[in-house]
């Protein structure tokens, strides 16, 4: 990419895709169109994205538009997460084939798409080897149509799309409600909550799940670095390399929010997926520079970014 090249960050506005743009234009690129909810573009309207492209053509697009939530919304809006991000990937490639066939196009899914079962770590080729996550089936489908929509369109009209697969991400402009967020975004709030209230916090499950935690920027830099010298249709892994369990990611956050009180515990809540840990090696030969920070670090950044008047 040069730094004169028009760019397009479908979900600018939201975690992944602000960063995306903050971290692009650190690095000067300065023709960057964000393109979120209720902007021109519908993306779940077919006219409205080809009208975009037919005017726009851009050189490159970041596809991390999408409509997300935690383990409670999956679980219970599944068909509406299963429409909306299929068609929003769907509606994007269709109006590239017809419009602008030299954008090159970056998707990004998922590891949610991988088998509710897995060897650990989790490698690129686990996906379609299994039954998914029930609570997640909805919204991992539509990210697996969003890959295969990636790969026949490459297949069939030389379309330059790429996907990569992030873990679970947190950071600045996190989704931070409780109803409706992410763990981490969740445990923030709850965290700070409770070291304003005095109150102790619950959390869902037992606490021995395993997962990984992403911060925001250290994803945008990989997606930056693919969409600069990656062309291959095989999906990548972004993840951290290492985990923790729910439990230690809750006492380091009570550690550096400086909550003293109880954690309580809802053993009558799902815990989802037991150990969910990718495999990253297929990353570091394509990128052998990157090094994400440890969540002590990236939950230090979040509390200064968002939070730095809230203690």
């Amino acid at each position: 990419m040069n730094t004169s090249d028009k760019i397009v960050v479908f979900g600018g506005n939201g975690m992944l895709g602000s960063s995306v743009v903050r971290r692009l234009q650190k690095q000067g690129f300065n023709n960057i169109i964000t393109v979120s909810k209720g902007d021109r573009c519908d993306l779940l309207k077919q006219e409205r994205v080809d009208e975009f492209f037919k005017d726009e053509k851009p050189d490159y697009a970041f596809m991390v538009a999408g409509l997300v939530g935690g383990i409670q919304a999956n679980n219970t809006r599944q068909a509406d997460f299963l429409y909306q991000n299929a068609l929003m990937i769907l509606h994007v490639l269709e109006s590239i084939k017809n419009y602008s066939p030299n954008t090159k196009l970056l998707f990004t899914g998922s590891t949610c798409i991988y088998p509710k079962e897995n060897p650990q770590p989790i490698n690129e080729n686990r996906f379609m080897k299994g039954p998914l996550e029930e609570t997640n089936i909805g919204y991992a489908v539509a990210k697996g149509m969003g890959i295969m929509g990636c790969q026949l369109y490459r297949q069939q009209y030389g379309i330059n799309a790429i996907a990569a697969m992030p873990t679970n991400m947190y950071g600045p402009n996190d989704n931070y409600n409780i109803e409706t967020g992410h763990f981490i975004g969740a445990l923030v709030i709850k965290m700070l909550n409770a070291k304003k209230s005095g109150e102790s916090p619950t959390f869902w499950g037992t606490g021995k799940p395993r997962r990984e935690a992403l911060y925001v920027d250290d994803c945008a830099d990989a997606l930056i670095y693919l969409m600069n010298n990656y062309n291959k249709p095989e999906i990548v892994n972004i993840g951290t390399g290492f985990d923790y369990s729910i439990k230690e990611y809750v006492d380091i956050a009570k550690k550096i929010v400086g909550f003293e009180g109880e954690i309580k515990w809802d053993s009558s809540k799902p815990d989802g997926m037991y150990e969910k840990r990718t495999d990253i090696s297929y990353l570091l030969s394509i990128m052998p520079e990157y090094k994400p920070r440890t969540f002590e670090q990236g939950l230090k950044d979040v509390i200064n970014v968002d939070f730095k008047s809230y203690l």
